[in-house]
């Protein structure tokens, strides 16, 4: 296979591509921000001691961790138009389906983190006076982010990978500028291979960001 690379047309048309590139980034900073305060709530509701706001949010997390994303993606933008008569734009109905799926993976990654803290820990916030949310907000949740970290940075990876889904609802992100690309000039392989290398990139600075966030917070433990 004799092959010649020319990428060209990528720097012909990288406005094209940075635009994808900003839709990207905006859509990601949104939905994992979305994501992690709905797995806060979710979390906290489901290690209450009352029923009534356990199993609600035990529905929450099985309901949407049990559904593809792309199906979600799809009811939001598809169907429920039809059952409201308003029509979802594409980064809205991308928006609420990482947000709520996401949330669903934070809930148990925040749950997993709580848990993890020592019973005594438990004991010793309500032996000073601190009731159950007092002692969340005090003592427990901030040794829980710290144990909690590398699981929560792989699922803001995840989450940033999944934007691409939503090229197939016509969101303009990274993957969708891609293909525009490829098909001004018919140079796929020099697009989608311009492409896989800003995510590359984009998912290293990210996962360093999380382990240097983590040698940093067992520094200070210490």
């Amino acid at each position: 296979m004799n092959y010649t690379w020319d990428f060209s047309s990528i720097i012909a048309y990288r406005h094209i591509l940075y635009h994808g590139l900003g839709g990207t980034l905006a859509l990601a900073v949104v939905s994992v921000v979305t994501a992690m305060a709905v797995g806060l709530v979710m979390c906290l509701l489901r290690t209450a001691p009352s029923r009534a706001l356990s199993w609600p949010a035990a529905a929450f997390v099985n309901f949407f961790r049990n559904i593809p994303f792309i199906v979600q993606l799809f009811w939001l933008f598809y169907a429920l138009p039809i059952l409201t008569g308003m029509q979802a734009k594409p980064f809205l109905a991308a928006y609420l389906a990482l947000g709520l799926y996401g949330g669903a993976y934070f809930t148990e990654i925040f749950r997993a983190g709580l848990q993890s803290v020592e019973r005594g820990q438990w004991e010793a916030a309500k032996a000073i006076g601190l009731g159950y949310f007092d002692s969340l907000r005090k003592v427990i949740v901030p040794q829980a982010v710290r144990r909690v970290l590398p699981p929560l940075t792989t699922q803001v990876i995840e989450l940033i990978k999944l934007t691409t889904v939503a090229s197939s609802i016509s969101y303009a992100e990274l993957l969708y500028s891609g293909k525009l690309v490829a098909d001004q000039e018919f140079r796929p392989l020099e697009a989608y291979t311009t492409v896989a290398a800003i995510l590359i990139l984009l998912l290293c600075l990210i996962a360093g960001a999380g382990a240097w966030l983590e040698k940093r917070m067992k520094i200070e433990t210490h």
